[in-house]
């Protein structure tokens, strides 16, 4: 059910990407009454064809599902090492507050979720599991057939299937086909397990969840003493009105989930809400991606699905990994044509390690938004040595490769970090924060760190944590 509002409900989710819907589906289930908030509206543009539909994951992208919309449906788990303290050469990339064993089992569950296909074949950095794949890996296609046969057996390097969370099952009307498009497209057949489509749309089917579009969460309301959540304060045409609840679930991303805390300040919070540590807004990390492209004449010119490959033998440093094939898009004219002609003659990889979080990595939060402190530390050298890594593996299996200068933060997260010690974090183990009952926090902002691999996974995962330990009033 959508946009019939009552006046109170046991759970009150502000946001609606993997985290929030995720957050949503998990109570619902437990058999609780919830409110989802988005302040975008359900993405429904008109297509032809069912051609996928470029979409800027860069920009502010306001919709049921989030950035999701336009993913690459890339579903990981992060490695072991990922949650415990490791040296690097920018600095320490700090211990998550829970352990690999602490999640593993709602990794598990999120995976049949998002129906997520995969394999540990040919990954050694692969973690231990307690429940199988959900479905086989999505098979290699075309020319990546090639690619990978030559990279095993020319470069003497493993490659390995990408995890993902897409509806493929030729055999028994899965909506994926495979086609070119995936990374930063909008998928009209429905076929990506986005966050409205895995979590929030079972969600709304079990009769528990309201979604309240168009709707902007103004704070978050606490009793006199700022000890407990008493519901949020929303704003609708213009309108504001309060709804009251015992649970608040935060999902609105790396900046909107600190400006809601902030905003919630009283004068028993006088920083925000959650915030005695200082650290919302703060220690933000990402990923330091950039691509590297191996050339083949005309490889593109019949389109096929490239986004099944991955290598993952230089993990220390980060991992190598195929898009989907993207177009030009937003490209001065000056570069368009050149791009264009690498993009038709190439397989598209991208290259991608861990940036780290610290004190002055983030945002100071203000009435007026956030503004740019800094931007997580790149380990420099490590991510050029990971670039040259992977040129240097696909030159050996007897491919050219052109190696962009360009590179991007990617994934990112850590703006309201979990943690053990409430002097350095926002919220504990389970998401909950540790100044405030019944105030949680469950998108990619409470990941203290990025590990080297895709996120979502582990926010569905994290999300799932939360909502198994969450006590309603």
């Amino acid at each position: 059910m959508t946009d019939k509002p009552a006046t109170s409900y046991d759970a009150v989710i502000v946001g609606t990407g993997i985290g929030g819907s995720t957050f949503a589906w998990a109570l619902a289930k437990r058999g609780l009454n919830v409110a989802v908030v988005e302040r975008g509206d359900f993405f429904k543009p008109v297509v032809k064809n069912f051609a996928p539909m470029h979409v800027n994951l860069f920009g502010n992208l306001s919709v049921i599902g989030g950035q999701t919309k336009a993913f690459g449906a890339a579903m990981y788990r992060l490695r072991e090492n990922d949650f415990k303290a490791v040296d690097m050469e920018a600095g320490v990339s700090p211990a998550w507050p829970i352990s690999y064993a602490d999640l593993e089992p709602h990794y598990g569950e999120a995976e049949k979720l998002f129906k997520v296909h995969g394999s540990s074949a040919n990954d050694a950095t692969e973690p231990p599991r307690s429940s199988p794949w959900p479905h086989d890996p999505v098979p290699h296609q075309g020319p990546v057939v090639e690619l990978v046969q030559r990279v095993t057996e020319k470069a003497g390097v493993p490659v390995s299937f990408i995890p993902r969370a897409i509806d493929y099952d030729p055999q028994n009307g899965g909506k994926c086909v495979l086609c070119q498009r995936c990374d930063a497209y909008y998928c009209p057949r429905d076929a990506k397990m986005d966050a409205e489509i895995a979590v929030l749309r079972p969600a709304i089917e079990t009769g528990r969840v309201t979604v309240l579009t168009k709707t902007e969460c103004v704070r978050v309301l606490t009793t006199p003493d700022g000890k407990k959540v008493t519901g949020v304060q929303l704003k609708k045409d213009g309108q504001e009105f309060p709804i009251l609840t015992g649970m608040v679930g935060l999902g609105g991303g790396l900046r909107e989930t600190p400006l809601i805390l902030w905003r919630s300040r009283t004068g028993q919070h006088p920083m925000g809400l959650a915030n005695k540590s200082g650290a919302l807004g703060r220690h933000w990390a990402s990923h330091t991606q950039g691509w590297v492209l191996p050339i083949k004449l005309g490889v593109q010119s019949k389109g096929f699905h490239q986004k099944t490959f991955a290598i993952n033998s230089f993990y220390e440093q980060g991992v190598i990994q195929a898009a989907g094939n993207i177009e030009p898009i937003g490209l001065s004219r000056r570069f368009r044509y050149f791009a264009a002609f690498a993009l038709k003659h190439s397989f598209q990889v991208f290259v991608m390690s861990e940036a780290l979080p610290s004190k002055d990595t983030g945002f100071i939060l203000a009435d007026d938004g956030a503004k740019l402190l800094s931007t997580p530390k790149k380990n420099k050298k490590t991510f050029a040595k990971l670039r040259s890594q992977a040129a240097k593996v696909f030159r050996r299996a007897g491919y050219w490769t052109f190696v962009p200068p360009m590179e991007t933060n990617f994934h990112n997260v850590g703006t309201a970090r979990m943690g053990s010690d409430p002097a350095d974090s926002v919220v504990n183990g389970h998401c909950k924060a540790h100044d405030v009952d019944g105030l949680f926090v469950v998108d990619s902002s409470v990941l203290p760190t990025s590990g080297a691999l895709n996120s979502g996974l582990t926010i569905a995962a994290v999300a799932l944590r939360a909502a198994a330990s969450a006590q309603p009033a």
